[in-house]
């Protein structure tokens, strides 16, 4: 039939058939549906499957989210504190706001439409290139944690350097030396106080002179002969008094002017002892008088004297002392490393006053009696 013909028998059909045909064409439209239907279910499926994929990747993350938290805990606590491999650990206690809910294994599947010019291919590869970027990260993270182990072992040991212990055994030898030398010095120090070594010592210096000189007794020093008086002040001028101001003669003899003398004498005796000025001295030493400079020719470094004196001991009440001093003679023979036993010769008691600054002899005594027995 040719176009004009079916033009024509379209325009001379009536309304009802024309209803009639749009009719029909609904209900093939209709039944063309279960096509379309299927193609919804298709992607239904792939939608379905996504979900469980985002569920699935969900669920690992959350894992590895936990034990990278527990890596975390292990390396902040104490190796003490951690527990030891094999051992039962009880769970953490969880309050019910922090229990997640269960899930089922059935889940609600609600469609979703999809873009009509997304593709199913699209989908799929976006879907697979997402799993694969999470298992990399998981498998980093694995790795990660295997490795750290073996960093912990890989640590250098500290020891103890030699140095310091050769310098802690020194401390402690220094230690025990400095402990001995306290308590020895301390023992020396309370056996002088004990025994006034001090005071002793001060008092053999200032009795030297007169010993050297050996007087006879006396129960004043007025009674005392004037030559012994002069003679004690030029050995306290010699002994203990500063001679670079004298005027010397061949440089083994000095002139020690009078004036110097009466000093001498008054820090000894006293002012109440007459001042004589002559030559005085033995055969070995003699110190002579000088009219013309009132002054005496005295040896600079004599050696010889007749005694040394020893005190052995010291009593005293208030300024007035009482001292037993050993007269020790001179010994030729000297020998070095060889110590000789020098025993006196007589004992002799002073009888001093000292102050803070001067010293004075009131009487002296010859307690030597035969055999060694001392008495008063």
């Amino acid at each position: 039939m040719s176009a004009k013909k079916k033009n024509k028998k379209r325009h001379s059909r009536q309304p009802g058939e024309i209803a009639a045909e749009e009719l029909n064409k609904q209900l093939n439209i209709e039944e063309e549906s279960p096509e379309v239907s299927d193609s919804e279910s298709i992607l239904a499926e792939y939608e379905r499957k996504a979900a469980e994929a985002e569920q699935r990747m969900a669920e690992r993350l959350r894992a590895a989210e936990q034990e990278k938290a527990e890596k975390e805990l292990k390396a902040a606590t104490p190796r003490d504190l951690r527990p030891v491999p094999g051992t039962a650990q009880p769970e953490p206690e969880t309050s019910p706001a922090e229990k997640e809910p269960e899930e089922s294994d059935v889940k609600e599947f609600i469609p979703r439409s999809k873009p009509a010019d997304q593709s199913e291919e699209s989908f799929t590869e976006g879907f697979s290139k997402a799993l694969e970027a999470d298992a990399d990260e998981i498998e980093k993270d694995d790795a990660g944690e295997q490795e750290s182990p073996a960093a912990e072992e890989a640590l250098p040991v500290s020891r103890p350097n030699k140095f310091y212990l050769i310098f802690a055994v020194f401390v402690i030898i220094m230690s025990i030396i400095g402990i001995i030398s306290t308590v020895s010095y301390s023992v020396r120090v309370i056996s002088d106080i004990a025994n006034r070594t001090d005071l002793k010592n001060e008092l053999a210096l200032f009795l030297y002179p007169v010993v050297c000189v050996d007087p006879p007794d006396c129960d004043t020093v007025d009674e005392l002969p004037p030559t012994i008086v002069i003679e004690s002040a030029i050995w306290r001028i010699i002994l203990t008094g500063d001679n670079t101001n004298y005027e010397k003669l061949y440089n083994t003899y000095m002139y020690v002017p009078a004036i110097d003398v009466e000093y001498s004498v008054r820090s000894i005796f006293g002012n109440s002892v007459k001042i004589e000025h002559q030559t005085v001295g033995t055969m070995d030493i003699t110190f002579t008088y000088v009219e013309d400079t009132n002054s005496y020719l005295v040896p600079i470094n004599p050696h010889y004297t007749a005694y040394s004196p020893r005190i052995t001991d010291v009593s005293n009440v208030g300024e007035l002392y009482t001292v037993t001093v050993d007269y020790i003679p001179p010994s030729a023979l000297t020998v070095e490393g060889i110590e000789f036993e020098v025993s006196s010769q007589k004992t002799m008691v002073y009888t001093l006053s000292k102050s803070k600054n001067t010293s004075t002899i009131h009487s002296i005594k010859n307690i030597t009696r035969l055999e060694n027995s001392y008495a008063y």
